[in-house]
């Protein structure tokens, strides 16, 4: 027969499993990452010491630095998607986005982040202003919006980049919210090639 101290001991050991149990048990839904390719640009294949070089530097605006998925709702409200997150806060993922379609346009000899440390010959420079699911009004349609604002020093010269975009939401799946991102991405990159093509002279 166990004496009552043995007993006592078992007991705390069983409800010590336990509790620990239940901490790792949870009705919260798995954190789940989503990913964004960059548009990729088919350019010639030229670039070379004679070519310039570009530093591209990405901030946001406050409340949009982070990796929650966000919806702007009625009121002026900004929430987030349930465990939905980027891979990283928005200005580090859109700014190796932009970097990456900005390099397979072949116009730079290179094209660095903000933390790389070697000098460039110009400077892109762009604020966050806009990445978030707009929620849609009681007759409306919930649309993605992506907006960046900033400049170009090329030739000595700051010239002004603007970049908009709207996606309508084919649904409220996050796969489609996550798809719609996407595409105003691709959409705001295109406008970036072309505006960096005006202003600098590379075609």
């Amino acid at each position: 027969m166990l004496g009552s101290k043995q007993l006592s001991i078992i007991l705390m050991s069983f409800f010590g499993i336990a509790a620990c149990a239940g901490i790792l048990k949870t009705d919260q839904p798995a954190e789940r990452t989503y990913w964004l390719k960059p548009m990729i640009v088919q350019g010639a294949d030229t670039a070379g010491d004679s070519m310039p070089s570009l530093v591209v530097t990405v901030r946001a605006a406050p409340g949009l630095d982070t990796d929650r998925m966000l919806i702007l709702q009625s009121g002026a409200r900004l929430n987030h998607y349930e465990a939905a997150r980027w891979p990283d806060n928005v200005p580090e993922v859109l700014e190796s986005l932009l970097r990456r379609t900005v390099e397979s346009t072949g116009d730079y000899a290179r094209v660095s982040g903000s933390m790389g440390t070697r000098s460039a010959d110009w400077q892109l420079e762009l604020e966050v202003r806009e990445f978030y699911t707009v929620a849609a009004s009681s007759a409306g349609t919930s649309k993605v919006r992506v907006a960046l604002s900033g400049y170009v020093n090329c030739h000595d010269t700051d010239h002004v980049i603007s970049l908009l975009a709207n996606v309508d939401l084919d649904g409220e799946r996050l796969s489609l919210i996550v798809a719609a991102h996407e595409r105003a991405l691709h959409e705001v990159s295109r406008y970036l090639v072309s505006q960096l093509s005006q202003a600098c002279g590379s075609d």
